[in-house]
């Protein structure tokens, strides 16, 4: 079965409150793509699956959204809270990461204030809501959207620090009374790289999707209103060896469409200033494309040796500067765009290999 995009205006698909207002896959595809979110189809089925079925009890939903860096699982997060109008909390995992101040932690205001002798503090006062508790606590009152960051820096022990409030509903502190989450106004978000694996007990919780890069059509969809048509087809052919070169290439991070987005902006503004060398052109953009050293070096190998990129007038691709990469990077991507001046020399060098 297969699903196109609506034609409907806008106004139809503005936000509602609530997390159970996406309506059915084709609904939240439209409203996510209103909200600047473009969505796969297998995806947007598994959102609304959890999202309009009840949960047993009062067990929290959760996803568990698992792919490569750069894919959208934080974005999605987020074009999610702006559809339900749910307010957005967001815990960014890292490595030693404390659990037990997600639920409170002391408040050095009030302990400063207790210090100095302006009054007795309550025994409440003295500790500060972590942001689990936070989201709990919000979602008495109102839809609330916990975007736990990057669950896999952290060691295990943060995996088990979940099964119970997902699983009850509760969060239980020492400076108050527990606090009883409305279960249809909260859902709990995990994402994670390819770090480790999870604990079998939270996987057992939640909702896990294998989240993957848009496709091209996807991609030139977000590209469409902002860059030249050949220029999409030449960021996204580029993007596409980047991201599916079978192992060859191993990118830490291949560009997001963000990253192409800013790119081909970019690359539209130097074209409106009338900037046209190959060089200026490929060199501003080599950082944004490949944010890291080594996603740079991989690039600058893939220009290199890469036979879509093979240039016969530059026969000692080892020995080539890196200025000559650049600028040959630079002429990958305005092919089509900017006249080659060299462009009759390369077809003769082709002709005679």
């Amino acid at each position: 079965m297969s699903y196109s995009y609506l034609d409907e205006t806008d106004k139809e698909f503005l936000p509602e409150l609530g997390l159970q207002t996406v309506g059915d896959p084709i609904t939240l595809t439209k409203k996510l793509e209103v909200a600047g979110y473009e969505c796969l189809p297998y995806l947007a089925f598994q959102i609304a699956l959890i999202l309009n079925t009840r949960t047993e009890d009062s067990k929290i939903r959760a996803l568990l959204l698992e792919g490569p860096s750069g894919c959208g699982k934080s974005f999605l997060a987020k074009s999610l809270a702006k559809i339900t109008q749910a307010e957005l909390l967001v815990l960014s995992c890292y490595n030693g990461m404390e659990t037990r101040n997600l639920i409170e932690a002391p408040s050095s205001f009030a302990l400063a204030s207790a210090m100095a002798g302006h009054g007795t503090p309550s025994q409440d006062s003295l500790m500060n809501l972590g942001i689990l508790s936070r989201a709990y606590l919000t979602s008495q009152k109102k839809p609330v959207i916990l975007l736990v960051d990057e669950l896999d820096k952290p060691d295990t022990s943060i995996d088990t620090f979940f099964l119970g409030p997902i699983q009850d509903g509760i969060i239980w502190l020492e400076s108050r009374p527990p606090i009883e989450a409305d279960g249809d106004n909260l859902l709990l978000i995990f994402t994670k790289n390819f770090n480790r694996k999870l604990d079998d007990a939270l996987l057992r919780r939640v909702h896990p999707i294998t989240m993957t890069y848009l496709d091209s059509s996807l991609e030139r969809k977000i590209l469409s209103a902002h860059c030249n048509p050949i220029l999409i087809e030449n960021l996204v052919r580029v993007a596409d060896i980047m991201r599916y070169s079978g192992g060859s290439y191993q990118f830490d991070r291949p560009p997001a469409p963000e990253e192409l987005l800013t790119t081909g902006k970019y690359i539209t503004l130097l074209l409106d200033w009338g900037v046209t060398d190959f060089g200026f052109v490929g060199a501003a953009v080599w950082n944004i494309i490949s944010k890291s050293e080594h996603d740079r070096a991989v690039l600058e190998h893939m220009l290199r040796y890469h036979p879509d990129f093979m240039d016969p007038l530059v026969p000692d691709n080892k020995g080539a500067p890196t200025e000559v990469i650049q600028a040959r990077f630079g002429r990958v991507l305005l092919k089509n765009l900017v006249i080659d001046p060299r462009e009759s020399e390369r077809e003769k060098a082709w002709d005679s290999i």
